[in-house]
């Protein structure tokens, strides 16, 4: 007979079934097939019939339904496998051991439960069970053999007709490989099935930047409310003790579903054994092995041959024994484990033992060794690692490149954790043509302060013959929740130090400054206090100590609002002092204060903002070289009043069958700010606002304090937006603008009539801002599709009636990793001079680039990658990448190729007294080579080229790990 039991709710789901009234079975065993035939009472043979299960210490008494109701059983822990990295900073997570069910005793009540009875001939499928895991021998669907004499088909039919429906069939076929494959085609079959049974594909999206498991409601919280339903084909009870379950034994409660040939269970010992093709699946597991032995009270386990997937990491493996010794402590025998899906087998790790202790946070491996496309890369005769985020000290993944000035770069660090709140990272570094760099970090954490110090030495440079280093220190407290400090303190030997030893992955830009900064702050609701010091150091060439930065030593900001709650008023003040110091040039001291206060009047559809501010600012100077300043006090006194105003407007339209909304935005800006001589007033941290849409709004067209523009303007701007009715995405913005002004603007900057600070050489001419106009400002953004956009923005000058500026890009973004830019940008000069040195066809300020970026799938998950951007005007390249990529569910592998300027080189010219200027100074080219390799949930080797393409390329995003 086959019979159906289900529990209402059960502790475990490995549960004990007892029958109330065994008078009513007669159960005798074959000898010749050793199969048990059991007779139950007509009258009760084919009818539902009431059974208890009773508490494993005492046979049960008396029967009450009621009892379900007041069940309160408590659930053990779950028992898993874990497995760990190499790497000691990242270790990869490892398989969890086979999570097996819930454990707790039986529970001291007695529940009621209903067993159904059939005739064991017809074991029909019942269409309102749950459906059987898929095992070799119930595989639903067609199953054909070829007759090797006269290759004729033999096919049978399980379960209904797929009636023809196509279907892909995975297929094993093991590539070039010196070994043995770690999985055979069975195993990779039983992989296979394994996944069927999870939620989702753990590597459907393994290769996307944004790759991870699709989001599902988990149920193993609903486990201990859940029933356990129980078939098999035969069950027997002996002694009201042991419980035996044979023939097609399935499982399930909520996630957790098993198959198994037999089932067993001691209620004495409170031993559970499952053998014969056992098949377990869970939301965070599955697993397949030939049997598996388990001690509910000691929370101890056994199982051998086992294979098993691990979704969330993915990660799938097989081990000849697990031996669960304790909830923390688990042991493997034979262990082969990868990340890669069903049928690649490209990198495996093979172990001859593994321990893993939940306690420590550690794991163990004994002659573990790495293979890779068949081929062994990797042996160690022990290996120690973490399992979870508790840092393990060890060596790290290495990383190396290739690089002009530094020639082939190693680099191996060494992690240390001194203590939970400290740890530092050794970084030996050799470059082939300097010699060895002696480098490290230390970071420490505290209860408010964080912070992190980097140090390098290069003893002797053998091309320079001198001795080089690096210094960093940042940290950053919070004293208390309004409270805080951050300083970041940073030199280095000299100029050349980030061109010669770096590795050119850091920045995609060349820095002219290095620069070391602290302050000080108190934030709260209304005001706000801070306290900035500042530093800089040349690492250009072509800047002399004179065309250094203003040290501020200090810079203290006090910044006051209120808004009153009755009435449409705000009042703020800015109040500042800074000192200005420079070893070469006038020092000076300058104390800022601005009040200010404004009437905002908002309504749904249209807003208006009058403000006024008074601005005074006082200076005093003083020459530290000695000399006679025509006067060391100066101060300026403006009133500042400006008034915002704009509309808001929308309507529904419809284009090609799509609803959107339409909106109207246009804004008034007015500013007027009275003339003021400004001549005699040193620069110490002032320059031009590049000008743009958003910088008409603003009231001054400086960026310092140092100057405070003349103005009697008025901006006009109207801004256009299409915004999609159903996903609320924008799919046009245009945005117009111009500014015109009243009078000529007489405030400039003194560079343009005398020399600048630090550059050597006058650059003559003075250019008067007397246009009645400003450029017309034009800015477009359109989303085309859902993947490609197109940005621009126009600058058309009316006085030269001619387009100044200009740029223009093409995006095209599409999941995973199709990703096209294409740019344009042209700036015509038309604020520094052309002097006699560079005549006008010179064009020496001007700019024409395009850019182009990609990242583009070829063939067989290779894919192309690389960003060029070309200098139309001079017709050479500034900068450019191109490489390879190769990325598929368990290994990544990028090398690319890198041209950049990074150095300049002074060039002499005769006509200016044989000293060098900034534009004499060439840019000094430079190519590398970078490489990188990762096995996916285990380490990695080479530089980190995700950041780098992630800044390089527009619509780019690392994967997640």
């Amino acid at each position: 007979m086959r019979r159906r039991l289900f529990l209402l709710f059960l502790p475990s789901i490995y549960a004990p079934v007892s029958v109330a009234n065994e008078a009513l079975w007669n159960c005798v065993q074959s000898k010749d097939s050793k199969e048990w035939v059991c007779v139950g009472e007509k009258k009760t043979a084919n009818k539902a019939a009431t059974a208890t299960i009773p508490d494993h210490t005492e046979p049960a008494k008396d029967v009450q339904p009621e009892a379900v109701e007041n069940t309160q059983p408590t659930v053990a822990e779950p028992i898993s496998i874990e497995s760990g990295s190499v790497s000691a900073e990242n270790a990869a997570p490892e398989p969890d051991a086979p999570k097996l069910p819930d454990s707790t005793k039986a529970d001291k009540d007695i529940r009621q439960v209903s067993v159904e009875s059939k005739p064991v001939a017809q074991l029909p499928v019942d269409p309102d069970s749950k459906k059987l895991i898929q095992t070799e021998s119930n595989r639903p669907g067609w199953s054909c053999d070829a007759n090797t004499a006269d290759k004729n088909w033999d096919c049978k039919l399980a379960g209904t007709d797929p009636k023809g429906q196509a279907k892909i069939i995975e297929t094993y076929e093991p590539g070039i490989s010196l070994l043995t494959p770690a999985f055979d085609h069975n195993e990779e079959q039983t992989f296979s099935n394994l996944k069927s049974q999870l939620k989702y594909d753990p590597w459907l999206n393994c290769t996307a930047p944004s790759g991870r498991p699709p989001d599902f409601v988990p149920e193993k919280d609903l486990r201990n409310v859940s029933p356990l339903d129980i078939n098999s084909d035969y069950a027997e009870i002996f002694d009201n003790e042991i419980y035996s379950y044979v023939g097609n034994v399935e499982m399930t409660r909520a996630d957790q579903r098993s198959v198994s040939n037999k089932a067993s269970y001691d209620t004495i010992s409170e031993t559970l054994d499952l053998q014969g093709s056992v098949y377990y699946s869970e939301d965070e597991l599955a697993l397949h092995s030939e049997s598996a032995s388990l001690n509910l009270a000691s929370d101890q386990a056994r199982l051998r041959n086992s294979l098993f997937i691990s979704p969330s990491t993915p990660l799938r493996g097989r081990a000849k024994t697990i031996y669960k010794e304790s909830r923390s402590l688990t042991r493997y025998k034979g262990v082969a484990y990868t990340s890669c899906r069903p049928g690649n087998q490209d990198w495996v790790v093979h172990a001859a033992e593994l321990k893993l202790n939940k306690t420590t946070g550690q794991g163990a491996a004994k002659n573990a060794w790495l293979e890779f496309k068949g081929t062994p890369v990797f042996y160690s005769p022990y290996l120690s690692f973490p399992i979870d985020d508790r840092r393990l000290s060890g060596f790290l993944a290495p990383s190396f490149g290739n690089t002009q000035r530094g020639g082939f770069r190693l680099e191996t660090p060494y992690y240390w954790n001194i203590a939970p709140d400290f740890d530092a990272t050794l970084r030996p570094k050799y470059l082939s043509n300097r010699g060895a760099v002696l480098g490290g970090g230390f970071r420490y954490l505290t209860e408010m302060t964080r912070g992190t110090t980097d140090l390098e030495f290069m003893p002797n440079d053998s091309l320079l013959n001198k001795s080089r280093y690096l210094a960093g220190l940042k940290n950053a407290t919070q004293f208390s929740p309004h409270i805080s400090s951050n300083f970041d303190l940073n030199y280095v030997s000299d100029k050349d130090y980030f061109s010669d030893l770096g590795s050119a992955l850091s920045t995609s830009t060349y820095n002219s400054y290095l620069v070391s900064q602290a302050n000080l702050g108190y934030a709260n609701k209304g005001v706000s206090l801070t306290g900035h010091v500042d530093n800089y150091q040349s690492i250009d060439k072509a800047i002399t100590d004179e065309g250094l930065p203003y040290r501020r030593l200090p810079q203290v900001n006090l910044n006051l609002n209120h808004a009153f709650d009755f009435m449409p008023l705000n009042t703020s003040m800015d109040v500042e002092y800074v000192h200005f110091q420079h070893d070469s040039i006038i020092n000076g001291q300058r104390a800022n204060v601005k009040p200010s206060v404004s009437f905002p009047l908002q309504t749904a559809s249209a807003f208006l903002t009058p403000k006024l501010s008074l601005q005074h600012t006082q200076y005093a100077l003083n020459n530290p070289k000695g000399g006679v300043l025509a006067s060391d006090s100066m101060s300026r006194t403006l009133p500042i009043f400006s008034a915002d105003s704009g509309l808001y407007a929308e309507k529904d339209v419809s284009f090609f069958n799509r609803s959107y909304l339409h909106t109207l935005e246009p804004r008034l800006f007015y500013l007027y700010i009275p003339n003021a001589d400004q001549s005699d007033i040193r620069i110490f941290d002032t320059a031009l606002t590049d000008f743009s849409f958003n910088s008409m709004f603003l009231e001054n067209r400086f960026s310092g304090i140092d100057r405070v523009q003349d103005a009697n303007q008025l901006t006009a701007a109207l801004t256009t937006r299409l915004v999609d009715a159903k996903s609320g995405k924008e799919k046009l913005k245009l945005s117009v603008g111009q500014i015109v002004y009243f009078r000529d603007r007489e405030v400039a900057l003194p560079g343009y009539q005398e020399p600048l600070p630090g550059f050597r050489q006058a650059i003559p001419g003075y250019f008067q801002d007397t246009d009645r106009l400003s450029n017309l400002v034009t800015e477009l953004n359109v989303g085309l599709t859902d993947h490609i956009s197109v940005s621009s923005g126009v600058q058309w000058n009316p006085h030269l009636n001619e387009v100044v500026r200009h740029n223009a890009g093409l995006h095209y973004i599409n999941e995973p990793g199709e990703i096209v830019n294409l740019g344009y940008r042209y700036r015509k000069n038309t604020v520094i001079p052309i002097s006699n040195e560079f005549p006008l066809d010179a064009r020496p300020y001007d700019i024409i680039q395009s850019d182009a970026s990609f990242h583009w799938p070829v063939y067989d998950d290779w894919s192309v990658v690389g960003r060029w951007t070309y200098s139309l005007l001079n017709n050479s390249t500034q900068e450019s990448f191109f490489g390879l990529e190769k990325e598929n569910c368990c290994w990544r592998f990028r090398v690319i190729g890198r041209r950049w300027i990074n150095s300049l080189t002074l060039n002499q010219n005769p006509n200016i007294a044989d000293n060098p200027t900034i534009v004499d100074a060439t840019g000094i080219s430079q190519t590398g080579v970078f490489f990188q390799i990762e096995l996916k949930g285990l380490t990695g080797i080479g530089e980190k080229l995700d950041e780098f393409f992630e800044n390089q390329i527009y619509g780019y995003r690392k994967p997640q790990k």
